[in-house]
């Protein structure tokens, strides 16, 4: 190793520990002014029990946090929890299917494409189990009800129920959003009310909703539609016109903006981010369309086409595109469910094709038919990219 190299590497190791002290530094100021634990910060220094915490897999801090109320007091800390999110696992993928007021949520890791046993639990939907849309942002899901919005953290298994937005009846509700600002590390709701009020609510903090004022003006969101991209809500809506629109919302500064809508077809498209940017997919037995938008500033979209050569035993015409990874593969999944259900990943750049057979998952009793005949994959949902969040509110 030489000279140079030498000193870029200690500089790293300073670096590291400067952030370390810094967080023992200000949760030390922070346990002091709780004046709680004073006997127990004693046995073990602040700083080795913090970095000590931080590297315990996602159950067991969820698990310790009501063992110790020290424990509990470092790993609810924004310091924590920055700094856990940088140790965190890879990303998966969940696969959420509905049965009456009930949520069966599986996952598996994104990456594998070997037979998979997954995780899986059952969970009752809130709010008498009416569901307009729900969406995974940076590792929290959020449920759209009829006129309010819930959060759920998978990791920390809890639910949250936000404020109804002012004057919310059921006539003028419209639509709301989840989104994560990554800048401030902040996550944001957006609500849209009678169409041209438009309101804000910072999770995390006492505050209510707030009346956005910087470019707004009157649209309507349409269902199913909506992504948070690079610190931006997009979803699809008409304009006044009426016009099919895309709205992008800037989360860190509030702001609105117009995108004119590029496919002819106003239905049968997925709005997903790939290549970290917003696209609108829309696929066929044969060919994937993608409209992406290159240039956000200007509103300039690309567009490309490829073409699907599966192997012969694989029909696409039997498989549903559900969403995109960050890798920038398509995820396809059965429209029925068989011994296995498949999940189908498709790399359009290089034209490789990778599945994954998720084994245990119709041998579940909630997969029994009723006697209303429920078909649970007329409810079911993808949400790739899912990360751990150890954020509580």
């Amino acid at each position: 190793m030489d000279e140079q190299e030498e000193k870029k590497q200690r500089t790293r190791q300073s670096s590291s520990t400067l952030t370390t002290r810094q967080s023992s530094s200000t949760l030390t100021r922070r346990q002091s002014s709780h004046g709680n634990h004073k006997s127990q910060s004693n046995s073990i220094p602040l700083d080795i029990t913090f970095e000590i915490l931080s590297r315990l897999p996602a159950k067991s801090i969820v698990r310790y946090r009501s063992v110790s109320k020290l424990w509990s007091f470092i790993t609810t800390t924004p310091e924590f929890i920055k700094t856990r999110s940088k140790k965190t696992s890879p990303p998966c993928v969940l696969l959420i299917f509905r049965k009456h007021d009930k949520l069966i949520v599986f996952s598996s890791p994104q990456h594998k494409n070997t037979y998979s046993y997954v995780e899986d639990y059952h969970i009752e939907i809130p709010k008498n189990g009416f569901i307009r849309r729900l969406d995974s942002v940076h590792g929290l899901i959020c449920f759209e009800g009829s006129k309010q919005l819930v959060i759920w953290n998978p990791t920390m298994k809890r639910f949250f129920t936000l404020p109804e937005p002012q004057g919310t009846g059921d006539e003028y509700y419209v639509g709301g959003f989840l989104g994560y600002e990554p800048v401030e590390g902040k996550y944001k709701a957006l609500c849209i009310v009678r169409g041209w009020n438009t309101q804000v609510l910072t999770l995390g903090v006492q505050e209510s909703w707030r009346v956005v004022t910087k470019g707004g003006f009157v649209h309507w969101p349409t269902k199913d539609t909506g992504r948070c991209i690079n610190g931006v809500i997009y979803y699809k809506a008409f304009d006044m016109a009426p016009r099919h629109v895309i709205i992008g919302f800037d989360l860190r500064y509030e702001e609105f903006k117009l995108i004119e809508f590029p496919m002819r077809d106003y239905d049968c498209f997925l709005m997903v981010s790939y290549e970290g940017r917003l696209a609108l997919i829309s696929s066929t037995s044969s060919v994937v369309e993608i409209w992406s938008l290159e240039d956000a500033g200007n509103r300039k979209w690309s567009y490309g086409q490829f073409h699907l050569s599966l192997p012969p035993n694989k029909y696409l015409k039997w498989l549903d595109l559900k969403g995109v990874t960050d890798g920038g593969e398509l995820i396809y999944t059965g429209m029925s469910l068989n011994e296995s259900f498949c999940v189908v990943y498709f790399d359009p750049k290089k034209n490789s094709i990778r599945e994954t057979k998720f084994r245990g998952i119709t041998g579940n009793e909630i997969w029994q038919p009723d006697r209303l005949g429920f078909d649970l994959v007329n409810d079911f949902y993808v949400l790739p990219n899912h990360i751990e969040s150890f954020i509580s509110f």
